[in-house]
Parts: C-alpha cells; sequence; structure tokens
C-alpha cells in the first residue's frame, strides 16, 4: 500500500505504552516521525520511549496523565499541544482493568470516562492541532459491537441499569462510533479524518491483569492474537498515502482492510455530542 512520508512527522499516541499502542508506536517510529506517548505509568513510559527510540523514530517523549478525569484529559491536551503545534495522527488505546463498577474523581463510571469520554473529549481539544497538519488522522482501537450493547443515553453511569463488564466495555465502543460519525459530519471540509479499527481479543498486559473477569483473561490467553497483528490495520490508516475512503468509518475485520461507513442514528450522535459537552462543562472545561 502507497504511504505518505512520515519523517518528522507528529504522532499522539493515547495509552500507548504498552500492547496495540506500543506496537503501533513502534511501527510509526520506524518511518521516522516524532512520537508522543501519553500514559499513567512513568516507568512503562520511559521504557517503551526506549523500544520506540531503537525503532527509528525521530523522537520520542512520554506525558504522564490520568485521562479517567475531566482534568487529567485537559492537562493532557495542554501537555500535546506544547509538545507540538501540527498532529498528523492520533491514536487512542487507552484501557484499565476491571471487574466492579468503579468510579472516578468526577463521579462517572470508570470505562465510559476513560475509554469513551477521554477519546471524545481530547480530539475536540485536539481538533485544531489535527487539521493544521494538513492531514490529522485519529485512530480509534474498537470493536465490532452489535447495537444491542448501545447505552441508553439518560443512564450512560449506570445509575438505573445493573452494572456488568460486558455492558460497560462493549458500550464505549458504540459511543466512540458514534462519535466518530458525529465528528466527521462537524467537521467535513477539514483535513481531519477519523476511523475506528475493530480488533479481536488480544494478548496485552491489560487483558491479563487479575483485575480483569477470568472469562475476559481466559478469552485472551487462548485466543487472542499479538498486539503487533491487531495493530496492523491502525497502522495502515496512519500511514496510507490517502484516507478519504476511511473517515468515519470502522474496519471491521483485523485481517482485511476494508471499511464500513458508520451510519449509527444521527440524532444519538448529536445528541451525545451535547452531553458530552455539558459533562465536560461540569468539570470547568469548555469544549469547543
Amino acid at each position: 500500500m502507497p504511504e505518505r512520508d512520515l519523517r518528522n512527522a507528529n504522532f499522539v499516541f493515547f495509552g500507548g505504552s504498552s500492547g496495540i499502542g506500543l506496537a503501533a508506536a513502534k511501527e510509526i517510529g520506524r518511518r521516522g516521525a516524532n512520537v508522543l506517548l501519553v500514559g499513567r505509568s512513568a516507568a512503562a513510559g520511559a521504557a517503551a520511549v526506549a523500544e520506540i527510540l531503537a525503532a527509528g523514530a525521530g523522537s520520542a517523549t512520554f506525558f504522564a496523565a490520568d485521562l479517567s478525569t475531566v482534568h487529567g484529559m485537559a492537562a493532557a491536551a495542554a501537555g500535546v499541544k506544547a509538545w507540538r503545534g501540527q498532529l498528523h495522527g492520533v491514536m487512542h488505546t487507552a484501557m484499565s482493568a476491571f471487574g466492579t463498577k468503579q468510579l472516578t474523581a468526577d463521579g462517572l463510571e470508570l470505562a465510559f470516562s476513560l475509554q469513551y469520554l477521554a477519546r471524545a473529549v481530547l480530539d475536540r481539544l485536539l481538533a485544531d492541532q489535527l487539521a493544521a497538519s494538513g492531514d490529522g488522522r485519529v485512530v480509534f482501537i474498537s470493536g465490532d459491537v452489535p447495537l444491542m450493547f448501545m447505552p441508553p443515553l439518560d443512564d450512560l453511569q449506570f445509575e438505573r441499569r445493573p452494572w456488568g463488564h460486558m455492558k460497560a466495555a462493549m458500550g464505549t465502543h458504540l459511543l466512540g462510533h458514534l462519535h466518530i460519525q458525529e465528528a466527521t459530519r462537524r467537521w467535513s471540509g477539514t483535513p481531519v479524518t477519523l476511523t475506528a479499527v475493530c480488533v479481536g481479543p488480544t494478548r496485552t498486559k491489560v487483558m491479563a491483569d487479575p483485575s480483569m473477569p477470568p472469562a475476559m483473561r481466559w478469552l485472551a490467553r487462548l485466543f487472542g492474537t499479538t498486539p503487533e497483528r491487531s495493530a496492523m490495520n491502525a497502522v495502515r490508516v496512519l500511514t496510507a498515502r490517502a484516507a478519504a475512503d476511511v473517515a468515519g468509518a470502522k474496519l471491521t475485520k483485523p485481517k482485511q482492510y476494508l471499511a464500513t461507513p458508520i451510519a449509527l442514528d444521527a440524532n444519538l450522535a448529536e445528541r451525545l455530542w451535547r452531553h458530552t459537552t455539558e459533562l465536560a462543562a461540569r468539570a470547568s472545561l469548555t469544549l469547543p
């Protein structure tokens, strides 16, 4: 596949200290790009930076941030802006191991906050930097989730519904797809594209964490592929010479580079966008 020149291009990986994010970051670094990793662990970040530099990156840096809180999301965006004024790519893989319902410092359900809200907030805060590069691409590592897992927008925090790991995690994928659809509509005419790259079970550090439900650990251990294989389509989206064919789309098959337009309920997507704005405002963050 023909690729764009990534020498001295700028890429940010949220959750790139291990797993699929690190695998993709090394591939992007191998092409001479500048890489910024954003995550929680400074030790893991330093080790990942060393691997990316060894792969041939123009530069590699780690920025510590807690992406589970709106304050942490804003701090991460500020750190990214201070790092570079132009972004050629952003990749979201940040997630956490959990087996019970957990609330963040903002009082939000953890999976919702980390695996949906952080991605949406960061995209909106960094949209100008993505556009400034002339070809800014956003990749969500996601899953091809049945619509039955779409959460009701009036109970995203499981205040009335019984919480379940599968419902919480799978719902964030569909919320991410709604965000991609709405952002693609709102940012039409700008050089920013958003794509969901669906992956299957993957043998990552998070999936092996004892805090994960036993069934999830078993699934990854027995049927999971490597982070490198799961990262392949994400790398293709970020490196391809053109991205128009994957804008506002999802790649549902990890072994094929085949895009399907995301076509969910437009009213639902617009409502989620407004709700995201309101949640950020409650934490004193104004989203563009």
